[in-house]
């Protein structure tokens, strides 16, 4: 089967990133809809990195850890989450 590592790593993220900073911007939405726009506009503004075996998944895990992967993902979560908070869907 083939997957996106990065739409993974998004996924495995993104609720902790969301919880806490709408700790600090108690405004902050975090409904469902706005949690999936937040995915969507995060993943548009990363790379794609598929995978196909379990193998593949774990050399690309451990090569995104080593070259600033998951700041990048982090980064991309925060500006995601920034848009759909100054332009809500709902």
């Amino acid at each position: 089967m083939i997957r996106n590592y990065i739409e993974l790593a998004v996924e495995q993220m993104l609720d902790d990133v969301l919880k806490k900073y709408a700790e600090k911007n108690p405004d902050t939405c975090t409904c469902p809809r706005c949690r999936l726009d937040v995915m969507a506009i995060a993943l548009n503004n990363l790379p794609t990195r598929y995978v196909v075996t379990d193998e593949g998944g774990i050399y690309t895990k451990v090569a995104m850890e080593q070259v600033g992967g998951r700041a990048e993902i982090i980064a991309a979560i925060l500006n995601a989450i920034q848009i759909v908070k100054n332009n809500p869907r709902h």
